[in-house]
């Protein structure tokens, strides 16, 4: 046998074994994970706080958003469009709109999370049926991922359509994002029909998911200092001041790179601090094409809102927690967004993170 065939030998089987081990560590995180999992929480039974925002048409937005998007943007457009089947290429969502019912959720916090993590705190998405009252319901937005699930914390990725008529089949396209303990990269799960459990936190615009009137944002190569979200939340706090607007879509980021982050497993030693927190989070700087979904709030009227959370996944495999492009003059967004008419804040925590909620 020649001398190469034999050296490969060991290191084929050194692979093997590898491969085996990390399958074998895959089954024992999850078989431990759901020895461990909490019951999830019935929504209906948490503190719930509901409220009216501010519903500006949508040529007031327009007004309010071209000039200081035209700060941050070298070139920008804001139109009133009917809104294209979102079910299509690019975006893959779950419904083909973001009509009927609009509303935005706000549900549990980062003091879940943080300084360490609480594991009781665990949510079905099924539930919005019966807090929201919408049905058909089309939830999509950003949040902790269902770690008895996948074994440990991760980054969701919200996009679900479900319904009551037995006729239809309920929709779920989510993903999640996680950080691979012996690498150090990220991983992307597609979740399964059944799956609708997140944890923790999350955000979410939610609607009957028909087509309709949209709001069109699009803005290329950035010469100012804001990401695309705040850049548009500060826009609506300046013009409509204390009177909370909501925002809620999808936003297509086409060229540029972007930062992210994605949650490793959670810590075992307390984070105390912006820079503690900042230290545990795994960064990345991420390719695009990138869908990203979730909402915005321009003005806190007292519940402890984390005031934008956007996630992002890609079909090449890549995605995360919204933070800001890294190549602004190639950069291009387009999103469209609709104005959510009620705001549900659920499970609020009794005291309140000053860290967390970029």
């Amino acid at each position: 046998m020649p001398p190469n065939v034999i050296a490969d030998g060991p290191v084929f089987c050194a692979r093997k074994l590898c491969r085996f081990l990390s399958k074998l560590y895959l089954k024992y995180s999850l078989i431990m994970a759901d020895s461990k999992s909490p019951a999830t929480l019935d929504m209906t039974s948490l503190p719930t706080v509901r409220i009216d925002l501010t519903v500006p048409s949508l040529d007031r937005i327009i007004e309010a958003l071209l000039p200081e998007l035209s700060k941050n943007f070298e070139t920008v457009s804001v139109d009133a469009v009917q809104c294209p089947d979102l079910t299509c290429s690019p975006f893959n969502l779950a419904a083909e709109g973001l009509n009927g019912d609009e509303m935005v959720i706000d549900i549990g916090s980062p003091s879940f999370l943080l300084p360490l993590v609480n594991l009781d705190k665990v949510y079905d998405i099924r539930d919005f049926m019966k807090v929201t009252g919408t049905d058909p319901l089309f939830v999509m937005g950003a949040g902790a991922g269902p770690w008895p699930h996948v074994g440990v914390n991760c980054e969701f990725i919200g996009n679900v359509r479900l319904t009551s008529d037995d006729s239809v089949n309920n929709n779920n396209c989510s993903h999640l994002y996680k950080v691979d303990p012996q690498t150090g990269s990220q991983v992307h799960h597609r979740l399964p029909q059944d799956e609708t459990r997140f944890a923790l936190l999350a955000n979410f615009y939610t609607s009957r998911g028909m087509k309709g009137e949209v709001l069109k944002i699009v803005c290329e190569t950035r010469n100012g200092p804001l990401d695309f979200v705040t850049s548009i939340r500060q826009a609506l706090a300046k013009y409509f001041g204390d009177k909370p607007v909501g925002l809620g879509g999808v936003i297509l980021i086409e060229t540029s790179k972007v930062k992210v982050h994605v949650m490793p497993d959670f810590s075992k030693t307390p984070l105390h601090s912006e820079t503690d927190l900042n230290n545990w989070l795994k960064f990345f700087e991420v390719s695009t094409p990138l869908v990203a979904l979730g909402y915005l709030v321009s003005h806190d009227p007292g519940l402890d809102l984390r005031p934008q959370h956007f996630h992002m996944f890609g079909t090449h495999g890549e995605g995360g927690h919204y933070h800001h492009d890294t190549e602004p003059t190639t950069v291009k967004y387009t999103a469209y967004f609709n104005v959510a008419k009620k705001l549900i804040r659920v499970d609020q925590p009794e005291i309140a993170l000053l860290f967390g909620k970029d």
